[in-house]
């Protein structure tokens, strides 16, 4: 799941960024478990990172907010259906 996979030279088509986005908050949930809500838009951009280092910069300073915003749209969801 390496950024590059993705990128085509440029800046990524909205569609892949949000696709990389699920999918980088999915891999954050999947190890982090609840723990990831509690992740400031800071550590969210530093455990992407390696991920997302090969990504035009405009790219890489976006994911974190997208993936950020995607963790608190599950904390909401999760919390709701309890």
């Amino acid at each position: 799941m390496r950024g590059r996979q993705y990128a085509t030279g440029g800046a990524l088509p909205e569609r892949d960024l949000q696709e990389l986005s699920d999918a980088l908050a999915l891999r954050l949930y999947q190890r982090l478990g609840r723990r990831a809500y509690r992740l400031t838009r800071q550590d969210v951009a530093e455990l992407i990172e390696p991920y997302t280092d090969d990504l035009v910069q405009e790219d890489r300073s976006m994911l974190p907010w997208l993936v950020w915003d995607l963790l608190q749209e599950g904390m909401e969801i999760e919390y709701q259906m309890r």
